[in-house]
């Protein structure tokens, strides 16, 4: 499997083309027939090729749910502190945030704006407010045209579904959550790349300070 996988990587195989049969494959790595199956099952599983009845294999598009889904399961399995998911956060959300504010349409807008009337009412509707936060930030994001900004991102937020629920728990970090994001989406209303930039850093650090404030193990790390 690694060395189809290695084949892929470096360019001579591409997208849409098919495999060599079974037996050229077990020849020229030196496996048999059966091991060559079970490894071409493996990179379907993953989605690298696609098996088709009667004409083999064809190397495919990895579809960008399957790459969300593999950070997502990364992140999950490897149990990384916050701090750390926080960092690439402020790297990437401060600048689509500019970004935005430059690009947002009437359309992107009124889709975050009904992202903070969702927020704002759900008080007392923890999953409501959580998913209301994720849409906020997947707007924005989305908004930016950069697909590798979303796919990160939404695996990020897949990931956050715990510190976010967490958060909105206490009365003044739900406050604040409101309050943050309505300064996010009026200076990104008004066109304003360094408001925009200024009150997503702010939002961010104030989601991280809240976590760190209520979390003994992290506490114990400043």
């Amino acid at each position: 499997m690694q060395h189809v996988l290695r084949r892929i990587r470096d360019g001579s195989l591409k997208t849409g083309d098919r495999l060599p049969n079974e037996r050229d494959l077990a020849a020229e790595f030196g496996v048999s027939r059966p091991v060559v199956r079970e490894a071409i099952s493996h990179l379907a599983g993953r989605g690298v090729v696609s098996p088709r009845l009667g004409s083999g294999s064809t190397i495919t598009a990895v579809a960008p749910e399957r790459a969300q889904e593999a950070l997502f399961l990364y992140l999950r399995d490897n149990r990384l502190d916050y701090r750390s998911v926080h960092e690439v956060r402020e790297l990437i959300e401060v600048h689509a945030a500019g970004v935005a504010a430059v690009r947002a349409t009437e359309v992107d807008i009124a889709a975050l704006q009904q992202s903070m009337r969702t927020l704002r009412e759900s008080s007392a509707d923890l999953p409501a407010a959580a998913d209301a936060d994720v849409a906020f930030h997947t707007g924005i994001t989305r908004v930016t045209g950069n697909p590798v900004f979303e796919l990160i991102l939404s695996s990020l937020h897949t990931s956050l579904v715990s510190v976010r629920q967490h958060n909105l728990t206490l009365a003044s970090a739900y406050q604040e959550a409101v309050r943050s994001h309505q300064a996010i989406l009026d200076a990104i209303a008004d066109g304003d790349e360094t408001a925009a930039r200024v009150s997503m850093s702010a939002h961010l650090n104030a989601v991280f300070r809240y976590w760190q404030e209520t979390n003994p193990a992290a506490a114990a790390q400043r």
